[in-house]
């Protein structure tokens, strides 16, 4: 029977119950389709795209040669776009720093790896 409750009343009634009241925006109305959400998703987290650090990984003795492949290896790039590479003495970073220009040529031609600027040589392994 329509008009046995005011509008005031419908709302109340509707609230009680969890029902949208009419007039209102649903509170769903921001809600987006799983093919959004997903592609989203996939978009900020690269599924399924390789990372720059997948891609050093993988041409690490195309970046730093044969010779030294197996004695440094890479760390991390850092915000700034330096590839910090961890050198296991003295005589393997000065080798590395004479080459680091060529080092920074294979870089660049790598995929999603040319924001790297310059490279940092640091003690460990």
């Amino acid at each position: 029977m329509p008009g046995k409750f005011s509008r005031s009343e419908e709302g109340l009634i509707a609230s009680f119950r969890g029902l949208p009241r009419e007039g209102m925006p649903r509170r769903d109305s921001w809600a987006k389709s799983m093919d959004s959400l997903i592609e989203a998703l996939v978009e900020r987290h690269h599924i399924g795209k390789k990372t720059p650090e997948e891609s050093i990984q993988e041409n690490w003795s195309r970046i730093v040669g044969e010779a030294f492949a197996r004695r440094c290896r890479p760390e991390r790039i850092d915000p700034s776009g330096a590839l910090i590479v961890q050198v296991p003495n003295a005589t393997v970073r000065r080798e590395l720093i004479f080459s680091e220009g060529r080092m920074l040529t294979v870089l660049g031609s790598l995929p999603d790896c040319h924001h790297i600027n310059r490279i940092v040589l640091k003690a460990g392994q």
